[in-house]
């Protein structure tokens, strides 16, 4: 099976609101599998055992991909699919979104649950780091002392820029190619240097391609 490219968060992170006199703490984790998932869940419950409710969804990126939501005590319907319903609008995979709730004393009505779930899960997604993983090649390219200037030139202006290099007999330059990219990177190595290169794919795998961050503040990790 093809190996598809897709987004998902970086690292856990964690935004609060309040919203009439209920605390609604959203968080968000990568996950590999469905067990990951559960182990987190469980941690976190332990963690807030005083809260009312501790609602959840994940979704991991499969074919189909693989869902489950958890309302956990709330009416059926305002909580879990509220969160899964804008994880699911941004396309994001491997991932586990909790909003845990303080209850304040006000209920909110089927409505207002269902704004108060989805519009914590959307902040916690609006702050947090999302990247693309991205199914690459990894490529090894040599070249002689004398072409190195010129190429570093050339890929920089096409966008390439090595994951590593190093200096011996010649130099040794590794890039993360994106696969269907990965046969006019080589074209473009063998023109610029005449030819005058080797080079091996090593192996394939996905690897963090930077997609975007709206917060500027430095992530709270949990």
């Amino acid at each position: 099976m093809e190996q598809q490219d897709y987004l998902t968060v970086l690292t856990p992170f964690e935004t609060e609101l309040e919203i009439k006199k209920s605390r609604f703490i959203g968080r968000v984790y990568p996950v590999r599998d469905e067990t990951e998932a559960d182990t987190i869940l469980a941690r976190v419950k332990k963690e807030h055992y005083k809260a009312t409710h501790v609602c959840s969804a994940w979704v991991l990126n499969t074919v189909p991909a693989r869902q489950k939501a958890s309302d956990d005590g709330e009416p059926s319907g305002t909580a879990g699919k509220p969160i899964l319903e804008v994880i699911n609008k941004r396309d994001i995979k491997n991932i586990l979104v909790l909003v845990i709730r303080y209850f304040g004393g006000i209920k909110l009505g089927a409505g207002g649950l269902i704004r108060a779930y989805s519009g914590t899960a959307a902040e916690v997604l609006n702050q947090c780091e999302v990247v693309k993983k991205q199914f690459s090649d990894i490529v090894t390219v040599e070249i002689d002392y004398t072409s190195y200037g010129g190429l570093m030139n050339v890929l920089a202006a096409e966008g390439y820029k090595p994951a590593a290099e190093s200096f011996g007999e010649k130099v040794g330059l590794d890039f993360e190619i994106e696969i269907k990219k990965t046969e006019s990177f080589l074209a473009l190595i063998r023109e610029t240097t005449n030819g005058r290169f080797d080079y091996a794919v090593m192996e394939q795998r996905y690897v963090d391609i930077p997609f975007f961050k709206l917060s500027v503040d430095e992530p709270k990790r949990v």
